[in-house]
């Protein structure tokens, strides 16, 4: 089962302000919607509540909190989460944040997708939490796209 992590940031490592997304590109959104549907995803509570619209559509919606969710496939164990996505033999799951989770999941990952934001919003106070230099280390840049004047999307292989 390949896992990949899925995030927008600014060139500082921001990626929320107050448990939200600090800006909204519309192509940044259709693109994280192209690449998620039909899959899995898996992300915390925070990031659960934050969402417009749940479950996101057309998407197994699973939340990795120490509290259970009502109406959403809940689990309290990143050991538990994994071993149940391995016995569903599935092909992929992608991590859609936030910090935590991401962190959870960062050393396991094959491939990130990451899309850079130019645009510096104040207030931002949620950062991705590995550094670029272990990601440059870690994985290799193998795509880019230009989504608009303010989002490039890039993916990221193991």
């Amino acid at each position: 089962m390949d896992i990949h992590l899925i995030w927008a940031q600014d060139e500082n490592g921001g990626i929320g302000k107050d448990g939200k997304l600090p800006w909204h590109i519309s192509e940044d959104l259709k693109n994280f919607k192209s690449i998620t549907s039909n899959n899995t995803i898996i992300m915390g509570r925070k990031t659960w509540d934050s969402l417009p619209i749940k479950p996101l559509p057309n998407r197994r919606n699973i939340v990795l909190s120490k509290k259970n969710q009502e109406n959403i496939e809940t689990y309290n164990s990143f050991n538990n989460c994994l071993e149940t996505l391995i016995n569903d033999n599935l092909d992929k799951v992608f991590i859609i944040g936030g910090r935590s989770i991401y962190e959870l999941f960062f050393h396991k990952a094959n491939y990130l997708h990451i899309t850079y934001i130019n645009i510096i919003k104040p207030g931002i106070n949620e950062f991705f939490p590995i550094d670029s230099k272990i990601i440059k280390n870690q994985f290799k840049k193998i795509s880019e796209k230009t989504l608009n004047k303010n989002a490039t999307y890039t993916c990221w292989r193991k």
